[in-house]
């Protein structure tokens, strides 16, 4: 009766039942009739001929008002689509529907999560493979499915991150075709929320979402789905819904293994230690295995018989190889003796002469394929292989006070070396969930030239995907993954289904080495008794599954924080002068007008400069509509910022949009210089947000289509290996004080730089030389911060409502340009009232609007010089991108302010090695430009354009 493969079945999803599915009002429970699929235990990809990938085309979507319990029951408006993807995206590349981020599509999507959906594929098997093991796999379904096989019920599952997964060899027709169903429906199935835009307005501006009825994504109840793909701030137009995630079949024979992990114990005197573990099934397999049970019992209580062992008697081995660049570096065979079911192996390697994998500005990202086969009477029965890199990265104490019971070790020591770790925050690539690889690496590719050393993954968001994940290690990118916990508590998570969300998630991402800290979740509180169970299942299973890594319970905690101070971005080194590291911190901006010309009608491009009067939002819905968190703490401090920059009384979309980035560009220099000026005590930044999922105003990098913004730029010289920076006490300055000019120079390489000079030079606001000044330094190496004494200016009496221009070079005893970074502090005749001025002086306040100047780009404006510049160099990148070389030369008397290159005439992206720079009079640069070209169509029409604020914009055709 054991033997028989139905009672295997049925004693299987009995072991993986926990209890009772209880449904939360409005959501309908899984059928308790079928199996349950969640399963902890992730089936391990193949390769080759044991591997059948059913993502890409093939597949069918449609959809009914309720679910079926026949798969002969009529469905509606089925057309053929590809998996990955979200239903919305499909019906958008069906043509069946318009492009859901533009003007306010969004509102013709609502009715896709009020539906129920089926996606069908045809498959065909070999009949050679009859006799393994069949598992069907699939990597992420959002949110609530069910799977059929050739018409029968496999099971049901729920949970987007991994599953469901089954064995289904008793059930398909081998050498010939089987069909494949997946019902989906939302997670808020049964339970829509109320359209957000709908809802009134509190006294400050902000929507009271206290009105708001249905799904919150803020207290998801069971739903154990990330807020901003759910209808959460910045995201409240949609909810994801569909096979978000690849499918896949797996061809396993009886004997085979399961989830190695590698992990890099030591690297020294010129060897690596390696530990290698992993699984061994010998008849059985991993869906027939259960964590733990989850009634009290004990765990380990055999009769006095003890535990039965049943010895395989046969020759089984395990070989291992270690592959560089095509050549095996280590290959070592060991002998298994395993018994009937579950087995583990432990073993060290030793390689000598390792190739480490560094991060991004360190070396070289080295990696070593592994493969690990295992041998049964000498002949190959399973593979399992993967990417990994030999890295040790360990934690020591910052240099600063522990000021709380909970502190980690900031100071991270990255293969030996400590440093100072440059970052970014991340939320997800697309809201509705369309990953592709070519989109994956643009990002990616544009943080790496930007220096990000490491990438959070934001708590509000995803647990990545593969392919994110290769793309880091390919690059050198540290990820620090939070899990999808963000700014709630969790009292309703079921605990059977989160379990199995972090396991299988563990053992996925554990061999990569650009995964270095796992972390809970986003501003929420571990410790309440809302999350006690939750973070405690994530405690737990780190504990078994990954000790190699940090674990943060939750940002901010442990010695990080977040801010987003609307302050003179100055007081960042005294406000957080004993801060270990910063996890959040960022200003809002406006991406470039393009944007808007595509997304919002034109029409409401009026009246912008009254963006936060009560009328506004009426008039201008879709500009709201595509404004991420439009409430009191992001409008006037954005709005102040640009006011410095140009006149924001009645702006042009143009003028508001380069203001505010330019404002938001300053904002971030700033921090990021004061941040990285205090180490060792602070060890560490991850600015908010590197790119965002829709087209938005909001804090960002990179906008949704991957065009870099003023913002990263000035962030990204600052990120520069060695960087040189005036320490100013303040922006904004009385007449007649004495402005103090400290120089800090941070350096990340590990040599010094003997003899260089720095030089600062004060320009007034028609770049007429007001004070200047080069002293000699020894910059140490790296990680260091050196300090010079450049004295200070003082301000003439008279010099009133006007900007200083401020250029600080470095070179080395040659001569060359190492770095270079310029300053427009104010002098502004506000501060001559004593009562602001003692204010300003003594303690942050709110960042004042400048209603009638004096606005820097009119000023700047007033000393013209002029530019010229020439394609170098052009050379595809693949049928959508290319990279360009452009030389720009200042034929003037006086520097080019805000120098800039850009592409017109055609939609695309722009990545630039440096742009909104410094040019010097008859300085020469060559910079590099990565482009995206968005319409093939239009390309012809493209034409390079250069511009400074105070030079006019010369265009050229692109050949």
């Amino acid at each position: 009766m054991k033997d028989n493969p139905i009672y295997l079945f049925f004693l299987l999803t009995t072991l993986l039942t926990v209890g009772s599915v209880s449904a939360q009002p409005g959501l309908a429970p899984s059928d308790d009739k079928s199996p349950k699929l969640w399963s902890p235990y992730r089936i391990t990809p193949r390769t080759g001929a044991q591997h059948i990938a059913l993502s890409g085309s093939g597949w069918e979507l449609s959809h009914t008002d309720a679910p079926v319990a026949d798969l002969k029951t009529p469905r509606k408006d089925p057309f053929p689509t590809t998996v990955p993807n979200s239903v919305h995206w499909a019906y958008f590349k069906a043509g069946k529907l318009p492009h859901p981020y533009y003007h306010k599509n969004s509102t013709q999507y609502r009715w896709l999560e009020e539906k129920v959906w089926y996606y069908r594929k045809t498959v065909p098997l070999p009949a050679s493979a009859q006799g393994s093991l069949l598992f069907l796999c699939f990597d992420g379904v959002d949110y609530f499915s069910k799977v059929w096989v050739n018409d029968s019920l496999v099971g049901v599952h729920e949970g987007m991150f991994g599953g469901p997964s089954v064995e289904i060899s008793r059930l398909v027709r081998w050498g010939q075709a089987n069909e494949i169903t997946v019902e989906v429906r939302a997670g808020n199935w049964g339970n829509k929320a109320t359209d957000y835009e709908n809802l009134p307005r509190t006294s400050t501006g902000d929507y009271d979402f206290s009105k708001r009825t249905g799904f919150n994504p803020r207290a998801s109840g069971r739903i154990i789905k990330p807020w901003v793909i759910s209808g959460g701030s910045g995201g409240e137009a949609f909810f994801s819904v569909g096979m978000w995630q690849g499918a896949r079949l797996e061809i396993v024979p009886p004997f085979h293994l399961e989830r190695p992990y590698l992990t890099t114990k030591t690297v020294t005197n010129g060897k690596a230690e390696l530990h290698l573990s992993g699984e061994v099934f010998a008849n059985r397999h991993s869906l027939q295995q259960q964590l733990h049970p989850w009634n009290n019992s004990q765990l380990n209580h055999p009769n006095e018989k003890g535990t039965v062992f049943s010895p395989v008697n046969e020759k089984l081995s395990l070989l291992v190889e270690l592959i560089s660049a095509q050549s095996t570096v280590l290959s070592k065979e060991f002998p298994l003796s395993v018994y009937e079911g579950r087995n583990w192996f432990e073993h060290d390697l030793t390689l000598p002469n390792p190739k480490l994998w560094q991060p991004n500005g360190l070396g070289e990202p080295n990696r070593y394929t592994v493969k690990i086969i295992l041998k049964r009477a000498g002949k190959t029965a399973d593979v399992l292989q993967f990417d990994y890199g030999i890295r040790t990265i360990d934690r020591v104490a910052t240099a600063g006070p522990r000021i709380a019971d909970r502190w980690e070790n900031w100071q991270f020591v990255v293969n030996g070396r400590k440093i100072f770790v440059k970052g970014m925050n991340f939320t997800p690539q697309d809201i509705l969930l369309d990953l592709p690889k070519e989109r994956y690496r643009w990002t990616l590719e544009a943080a790496k030239k930007m220096g990000v050393q490491l990438i959070r993954i934001w708590g509000g968001g995803l647990l990545e995907t593969d392919t994110f994940y290769d793309i880091c290690n390919e690059l050198g990118i540290m990820v620090w993954q939070d899990f999808p916990i963000g700014n709630q508590d969790t009292p309703d998570f079921p605990q059977d289904i989160w379990e199995a969300q972090v396991v299988q998630n563990i053992t996925r991402l554990r061999n990569h080495p650009s995964l270095v800290i796992w972390c809970g979740g986003n501003e929420f509180n571990p410790y309440s008794s809302g999350n006690a169970k939750s973070i405690g299942i994530l405690e737990r299973n780190l504990d078994i599954f990954d000790k190699s890594r940090l674990f943060v319970r939750t940002t901010p905690d442990d010695g990080s924080m977040h801010a987003y101070p609307d302050m003179d971005p100055t007081w960042y080194n005294r406000s957080y002068q004993f801060e270990p590291w910063v996890s959040e911190t960022g200003m809002h901006s406006i991406p470039e007008a393009s944007l808007f010309y595509e997304t919002v009608d034109n029409k409401e491009f009026t009246g912008l400069g009254k963006m936060w009067d009560k009328s506004f939002g009426a008039a201008h819905p879709e500009f709201i509509h595509h404004f991420t968190e439009y409430g009191p703490g992001r409008v006037p401090r954005m709005l102040s910022r640009a006011s410095h920059v140009a006149d924001m009384a009645d702006p042009t979309i143009e003028s508001i949009a380069e203001a505010s980035q330019i404002g938001a560009g300053e904002f971030y220099q700033i921090l990021s210089e004061k941040m990285q000026g205090n180490y060792p005590v602070t060890a560490g930044l991850m600015p908010w947000v590197f790119k965002r999922h829709w087209p938005v105003i909001a804090i960002q990098m990179l906008d949704w289509f991957g065009n870099a913004g003023a913002p990263y730029y000035f962030l990204k010289r600052t990120y520069e290996p060695t960087h040189v920076a005036i320490d100013l006490p303040r922006l904004l300055w009385k007449p007649g004080e004495r402005l103090a000019l400290p120089v800090k120079i941070t350096n990340s390489v590990p040599t010094g730089i003997a003899g260089a000079k720095v030089s600062v030079r004060v320009f007034d606001d028609t770049f007429k030389t007001l004070w200047q000044q080069e002293k000699s330094v020894n910059v140490g190496a790296g990680t260091s911060v050196s300090e010079v004494n450049a004295g200070d200016y003082p301000i003439p009496a008279d010099y009133r409502d006007r900007f200083l221009l401020i250029l600080i070079e470095l070179r080395d005893a040659g001569g060359k340009l190492l770095s270079r970074s310029f300053y427009f502090p104010r002098s502004l005749s506000m501060l001559e009232e004593d009562g602001f001025y003692q204010k300003y002086v003594s303690t942050p306040i709110p960042w004042p609007t400048l209603e009638k100047g004096p606005f820097l780009k009119a000023t700047v404006a007033k000393t013209a010089t002029s530019l010229t510049s020439a394609v170098v160099s052009g050379e595809p990148l693949g049928k959508d991108r290319s990279r360009l070389r452009v030389r720009i030369r200042n034929t003037g008397n006086v520097p080019a302010f805000m120098t800039k290159v850009d592409i017109a005439g055609t939609k695309r992206a722009i990545v630039a090695s440096d742009n909104y720079n410094w040019l010097a009079p008859g300085e020469t640069q060559e910079l590099t430009l990565d482009v995206l070209w968005r319409e093939p169509e239009t390309r012809k029409n493209a034409t390079l354009s250069v511009s400074a604020w105070n030079a006019p914009t010369i265009t050229a055709k692109l050949p």
